[in-house]
Parts: C-alpha cells; structure tokens; sequence
C-alpha cells in the first residue's frame, strides 16, 4: 500500500500492516534550528508533539525576548472520522483505520516538503493530536505566514481525500507574561497560545457544523494579552482587513469602548476618518454590511453585547468579506482584472484621485498608453495601500 496514495489497496495477506506505517529519511523531518533533536512521528514524518511540547517553550521565548515575531497554526483534518468508516464500509483492504492512516502519511509528506520551501530561519512543523499538524515559525511578516499557510491549505486539499482547516496567531514580546521567574513560565505561556490557536480552530470547526460553510477554512485569531483587555499595540501581530475577493476567517473579541460595544477583529484597522465597509456574517448564518473603524489602530466594528460577553474567550467566530465601492462599477474591465492580480483595493484612493485617473485612461490616444497608465494606477494604489 502506497502511504502517498489516496486509496486504499488490499496489502499482502502475509504482512497486512507493513506499508501503513512509512519510514522517512531524517534529513527530511520538518525543523529548522528549533526542536533539533527531536525524534519524528512514526505516521506523519513529523516532529513527535512529545519532543515538539519539551522543546518548543525555550525556543518561542528566545524568539520574542529578543524582539522577533513568532507565528503559530494548528490544522485539523475535516470529517477524518466519516472517512474511516466510509472506507472501513467500501474499501476492505483498508483494514479499518488504516484508511486514516494514509490519510495522515500523506498529509505528512506534503507538510513536509512544503515546509522545506519556506524561507524561514527557524521553524518546525509537529503532530498535536490524532490528526493534526501545528506548525511553529520565526517570521519578518505576519501577511507572508498567512499566505504560505493558504498554500499549504490548498496543496493539502489537492492531495487528500479531505479538507484540513487550519487557525493561527501571531505573538511579540507583548504577549509574554510581565513575571518570568525561574519556574515553568515558558511551558506555561506555550499552552496558553497552543490554547488560544486551538480553541479558535474548534470554535470555527463548530460553527460551521451547525450548517454555515464548508471546511478547509484558515481563521486567524490574537493570543490574550496579560490583562487582556486593551488592543494590541505591536500591530506586526494583526493582519490587513481583506480586499478584492478575499474571505478572511476570525475570531472576534468583544471590548467595551465607551458607552458602546466593539467587535475587535485581528487585523490592522483602516486609514481615514470613514473606515471600511465590510460584510460580515455571524456563527448563526446572519450576515449584514458592518463599518470597521480603526481602535487604537487595531480594527473593530460596532456590536452591542452583555457586559459578561467582554470576558468571553476565545470570542465570536466571523467571516469578513469587503464590499466594493459603488464607484467600482465604472471601473473599466482591464484595470479592474490589473487591481484583482495584484490584490488591491481601489477604495483607497479619494473619489476625486479616482476620478482623474479614469479619465486619463479613457482618454488613452493607443493601447500602449492605456496599459502604461493602468500600471502607473496601479502603483499608486499600492503605494496609498502600504502608507
């Protein structure tokens, strides 16, 4: 039985459970400088979470002592339990829950060799669980993580016969506990983010099992703060709001600001005085168009809840999806397709900028032209996006 398959085959009558556990060469495991030494899950080729849980501690608290950012994903194999009895039903050479076993080798590998293009310096990727993955990085950006855990997201759903949702946060020096005395502080602060990353994938796992999505979804959330009540002030740890077609999964905090109740969302809030429209669907399938507005620079949109719901954790999961500025509809096709390739959002720029710049390409005397003044719009956004 081949352990990079997606079916099950009947193994020889003489040695039915030889091929189930592959054997991987130790050059490959999925570490970089961090849990070296480690030994490697026998299914998965990945680092041992036993050696992952001993050595990790020592190595988030170097990271973020020293000023880095550090960032941490958990994945969980959606419907893995169906696909065992499925396959236990249909398939006999499978032998029961071996079907979950390949299922988790190949899971194993892609990590792997997906772990190994990265441009990390310092890094592992472990079991935690029956079928999950954690994966633990030394980042320069937290946008950069977010897109190569999507990549890995969807390499996997190539791969398998199921879908692996995956959540993550991002950690700074802020969040390590004020006290760090000679105990077991590191241990301690480790299970608290593994904690926050986790609960924030089940709660999203759960809120779609009440008939609301699919699985294969990435949602971010924001490791509690000691005290946490105030935003985060290290905005390396927040993402940007999403634009273009992005759908962005989160875990929201609710925060009393004032007489009123705010939603803070894990993300860098919006320039300017008039935020940013978003639709926004709630664990009960409701959805309505809702303004982010910038919260001591950290995103956050108006909800009223009870007073108890402020120390609610780990929050309200939510779906953001951005709404396009009426003006976009006289967007010309070709800048339209040029700001969707490169992820942008027009909304940026002030209606009058806007306006000009229209006109420049419509006024385009030859297709060179009108192709160089889209770039030129282009930059442009992207300049007013990353000021």
């Amino acid at each position: 039985m081949d352990p990079t398959a997606k079916h099950c085959h009947a193994s020889p009558a003489d040695d039915p459970l030889a091929s189930s556990v592959p054997l991987f060469d130790p050059a490959w495991m999925p570490l970089r400088n961090w849990c070296a030494g480690s030994r490697e899950d026998a299914v998965t080729g990945l680092v041992a979470f036993p050696d992952f849980h001993s050595h990790i501690p020592r190595a988030l608290a170097a990271a973020l002592t020293g000023g880095g950012l550090v960032g941490l994903a958990i994945g969980d194999v959606d419907g893995l339990k169906d696909h065992v009895e499925k396959a236990n039903a249909t398939e006999p050479g499978c032998y029961g829950h071996l079907a979950g076993n390949k299922v988790m080798a190949r899971l194993g590998a892609v990590t792997r060799t997906w772990f190994h293009q990265q441009p990390w310096e310092a890094g592992c990727a472990a079991t935690f669980g029956g079928d999950e993955v954690i994966i633990a990085a030394a980042l320069d950006d937290a946008s950069t993580f977010h897109r190569a855990i999507a990549e890995l997201r969807d390499q996997l759903a190539h791969e398998l016969p199921v879908r692996v949702s995956l959540a993550l946060t991002f950690a700074s020096a802020e969040h390590l506990p004020a006290r760090r005395g000679p105990g077991g502080w590191k241990h301690a602060f480790t299970d608290r983010l593994l904690a926050a990353v986790d609960r924030c994938l089940f709660t999203h796992k759960t809120s779609r099992r009440t008939g609301r999505g699919e699985g294969g979804i990435i949602a971010v959330t924001q490791p509690p703060l000691p005290g946490h009540a105030a935003p985060a002030e290290d905005h390396r740890v927040l993402l940007p709001l999403p634009t273009g077609v992005e759908t962005l999964h989160v875990l929201a905090r609710p925060v009393g600001a004032g007489a009123r109740g705010m939603l803070l969302l894990p993300c860098t809030g919006p320039v300017g005085l008039r935020g940013k429209r978003l639709r926004v669907t709630f664990p009960d399938g409701t959805a309505h168009t809702a303004v982010a507005v910038s919260l001591h620079g950290q995103a956050a949109i108006p909800h009223e809840t009870p007073e108890a719901a402020e120390a609610e954790w780990p929050g309200i999961p939510l779906t953001l999806q951005p709404i396009r500025d009426r003006i976009g509809r006289s967007v010309p096709d070709d800048l339209a397709a040029a700001l969707e390739r490169a992820s942008l959002d027009w909304s940026v720029l002030p209606a009058h900028e806007q306006a000009q710049m229209l006109h420049l390409i419509s006024e385009s005397a030859t297709a060179d032209i009108r192709t160089a003044r889209i770039t030129a719009v282009i930059d442009a956004v992207a300049t007013r996006t990353r000021s």
